[in-house]
């Protein structure tokens, strides 16, 4: 049985508003400690709680990116997540093929007929436009995890671009929280190190705007030319 006494000490008002620099701290600390003491316990509830979220499409994904950036540091909570987050969305997708058909068309029968539009229009370059509604959600990501079976989207290919797809919004969230983790005052936040960090958590979107989206319409373009020239 796993003894939590020695950590357990001044539990609530750690947990008051946390309008204080301290509150946040010692919670994050308290997070270190119970890592440190029990990890096999803490990791296993983890990965638990992650993929029973995100099979049941429940908001919290920011919140435990957070917590994985605090507990696991940068690369290994970021690995962690996004295989969580893979793993839940594939077991959603699963899920819902095999028992909420008809309550997905239902309730979401006007969401399916718009992304059907949107998945038929893309047809030709599926998996760019999966990833492109992964990192800008056109949709809500819970909601394309449960409509995707009646899309006509291969399994496979959902599993890629959701691995893929969201490791951008992973990463920054995972950082974020490996950087407050590391701030022991308000001034640190300045710090030239911190600073240099969210300047670079602040670059990803252009990465996007740079070099995916001129790629993907290159793509494009050499597709419609082909196509084209195969209707002469």
């Amino acid at each position: 049985m796993v003894q939590f006494e020695t950590v357990v000490v001044n539990w609530k008002p750690i947990w008051n508003l946390q309008n204080h620099f301290a509150n946040f701290t010692e919670t994050t600390n308290l997070f270190h400690v119970y890592k440190d003491q029990h990890f096999s316990y803490i990791t296993t509830l983890f990965v638990f709680a992650y993929i029973y979220k995100q099979t049941f499409a429940i908001p919290g994904s920011f919140i435990l990116n957070l917590i994985a950036g605090a507990l696991f540091d940068v690369w290994i909570g970021f690995l962690l997540v996004c295989i969580l987050t893979t793993i839940g969305s594939t077991l959603c997708y699963l899920f819902s093929e095999s028992f909420a058909r008809e309550y997905v068309f239902y309730y979401l029968g006007h969401h399916i007929t718009y992304l059907q539009q949107k998945v038929h229009s893309n047809s030709h370059c599926l998996v760019e436009f999966l990833l492109f509604a992964r990192m800008f959600p056109i949709s809500p990501s819970w909601l394309l995890n449960i409509v995707a079976p009646f899309l006509n989207i291969p399994i496979f290919i959902f599993v890629m671009t959701t691995f893929i797809g969201l490791a951008p919004y992973n990463y920054i969230c995972v950082q974020a929280g490996c950087i407050l983790s590391e701030l022991h005052s308000w001034t640190d936040i300045f710090s030239i190190s911190t600073l240099f960090k969210l300047s670079l958590l602040s670059l990803l979107p252009l990465i996007y705007v740079f070099y995916i989206k001129p790629r993907n319409q290159i793509v494009l373009a050499e597709k419609e030319q082909i196509e084209e020239v195969l209707t002469i």
